[in-house]
């Protein structure tokens, strides 16, 4: 179930980072939702048709409320890259993903919040199941990397989005990217720690038989709240690794060459015409 609450914002985050047709993914939304949801929890007839319901005047609102002010974001970003852009204008852009998640988050918990009380005993057990492997699966794949395998890894995928949006990086680039991005810091553990904790508050609550009032209050703080969960160390590489990629990213913009700053003003361009085309798609 946890993976219902990241699908559309983190699906369309993914489309941005990636090279996917960005209407074909929102468009099927419905599709890539259940196929995520099946590896949670097997839903009855009755429960998948209230899903559906649910989904699509989630998607309709999505489409004619946010990607509007996702437009209105990447016109404000594309106007500071070809001007004098810095990493306060990064870190605005950060809070205004962090708003776009929590209006997510507001608008899915009322919905979502019927189809987990309706779950039975075995389909709770069943979630609850596929949530820890899930956890212990992530833990696993973990455990062989070391901190500088981590950190060079990290670094390159930072070159490949980089290079996604600009081009081929120059020599010089690529060394000033590995230089600026040996600050970034691991978040595997305390991260791993919050999604435990969250795990188990969400196990808590299922196997706890509350009142229906007490039941939607702990739900509501848990699914939209959740981040109070994380800790000092959490938020702190958090803050470091967002002014890590803040100030690569005005580095690679104040040292673009024309042919990199046409290609990023390309891909935005590319981004904000397939958002006012699904805007106006019925």
């Amino acid at each position: 179930m946890i993976k219902i609450k990241p699908t559309l914002l983190c699906l369309l985050i993914a489309v941005f980072i990636s090279g996917c047709s960005f209407r074909f993914v929102y468009n099927h939304l419905d599709w890539w939702t259940n196929w995520y949801l099946d590896d949670y929890v097997t839903l009855n007839e009755q429960q998948q048709q209230r899903f559906d319901d649910e989904f699509e005047q989630l998607h309709l609102w999505h489409r004619t409320t946010q990607l509007p002010a996702y437009v209105h974001q990447l016109n404000g970003l594309k106007i500071a890259i070809n001007n004098e852009i810095n990493e306060q204008d990064i870190a605005d852009n950060f809070g205004q993903f962090i708003e776009h998640w929590q209006n997510f988050l507001v608008a899915t918990e009322p919905k979502l919040q019927p189809l987990v009380v309706s779950l039975s005993a075995e389909q709770t057990q069943q979630l609850l199941k596929a949530l820890q492997e899930a956890h212990q699966e992530r833990l696993d794949d973990d455990e062989a990397l070391s901190e500088q395998d981590w950190l060079e890894e990290r670094t390159d995928k930072q070159k490949e989005q980089l290079k996604d949006w600009f081009g081929k990086l120059t020599p010089e680039q690529k060394s000033q990217v590995t230089l600026l991005g040996a600050d970034f810091q691991r978040s595997f553990e305390p991260r791993m720690l919050y999604r435990q904790q969250w795990t188990q508050q969400f196990a808590d609550l299922l196997n706890g038989n509350l009142p229906a009032e007490q039941f939607q209050l702990k739900f509501y703080r848990l699914f939209v709240n959740g981040r109070s969960l994380r800790d000092e160390t959490l938020d702190a590489i958090t803050s470091n690794n967002n002014q890590v990629f803040a100030n690569i990213f005005v580095y690679m913009v104040t040292t673009a060459t024309d042919k990199q700053r046409k290609r990023i003003n390309k891909k935005i361009d590319k981004i904000l015409g397939d958002l006012e085309y699904l805007i106006n798609d019925d």
